[in-house]
């Protein structure tokens, strides 16, 4: 079992960096099951824990994440109108078992909702059966239907700052007794972009590929350390347009060799930085061009495709 799974939180007291979402879903759970709201809106990053608040949320009023009483659609895989309706027709049956205060039906990345299927939603969410919670998760609420939108209870579920990332990877080091340098634990949380999941990923690579953190954060498709300040070079000498400095380039294309697609995403962000900083139109048309030089992305390239880039990029 992934280290994400085997330590998922099943209780509130278990989510970590969630303080808010936390206190207004255990107040929820406190009240009466007919004064409860029954339509959420769980929005926020990916990896922050949408699915998770849900699924404690359901264990909170006896609702099993494992039996028939929970349902769960994932919208981008599933968005038709005919599942939807299939969905509705089993709102409002009576949840299995006698603990089960209701069944809950989780619709996941709902953004990716075709408009007739949030219309077919709109009735069962204005006029909710009884004993029945629906809850949306997605990354982005506001692509979700103003109409829908206004009838769910909005949770906002917040990235994880570095520090719950950091105090979460020590809670899981210290039970598995991974031994790892605390500077290696600090890279991993920083690697990961207030993503839950993806720090513990980190974290499996880092076991299973001799215990180098910037190797997994690599393989996570982050950066490491290293890459990252190497990649702040090369962008210099691209905006300089140091050309004499190519061995510098050479180098570097050796050095990191396979993960040219990285160092394209960031050498992108910085010339994203530059550009809306810049203070002339010269100066803004020249880093359009260069952004337009790195737009390919390399998956379907050879190691050949981020030097050729740079190459193009000294001449701009």
């Amino acid at each position: 079992m992934s280290l994400y799974l085997k330590y998922r939180p099943k209780t509130f007291d278990e989510i970590v960096g969630q303080p808010d979402a936390v206190k207004l879903m255990k107040a929820i759970v406190a009240q009466n099951p007919e004064d409860r709201p029954k339509v959420f809106l769980f929005g926020g990053a990916s990896g922050c824990g949408k699915t998770t608040l849900a699924t404690v949320f359901a264990r909170a009023i006896g609702c099993d994440p494992d039996h028939s009483n929970f349902t769960v659609m994932d919208a981008s895989k599933d968005r038709s109108i005919d599942r939807i309706r299939e969905l509705c027709d089993m709102m409002g049956t009576r949840p299995i078992g006698k603990e089960a205060q209701a069944r809950i039906f989780l619709l996941d990345e709902c953004h990716q909702l075709l408009k007739p299927a949030q219309e077919a939603l709109l009735k069962k969410c204005e006029d909710t059966p009884p004993q029945t919670i629906i809850i949306f998760a997605t990354t982005e609420p506001d692509a979700l239907g103003k109409a829908l939108r206004s009838r769910c209870k909005i949770i906002t579920i917040n990235p994880m700052s570095n520090k719950s990332i950091y105090d979460n990877l020590n809670r899981v080091i210290k039970a598995e007794g991974i031994k790892i340098d605390d500077k290696d634990v600090i890279k991993i949380a920083r690697a990961s972009d207030g993503n839950t999941r993806v720090s513990l990923q980190i974290l499996e690579n880092y076991m299973l590929n001799g215990m180098n953190a910037d190797n997994a954060i690599s393989m996570c498709g982050g950066m490491g350390e290293e890459l990252k300040v190497d990649t702040i070079e090369i962008c210099r000498i691209i905006v300089g347009k140091r050309q004499n400095e190519w061995e510098k380039v050479a180098a570097f294309c050796v050095k990191y060799k396979g993960q040219g697609e990285s160092a394209r995403q960031a050498i992108l962000g910085y010339l994203r930085s530059c550009i809306l900083k810049s203070t002339t139109m010269k100066d803004r048309m020249r880093f359009a061009t260069l952004i337009e030089v790195f737009s390919v992305p390399h998956y379907d390239c050879s190691d050949a495709a981020l030097p050729m880039q740079i190459a193009f990029a000294l001449e701009v």
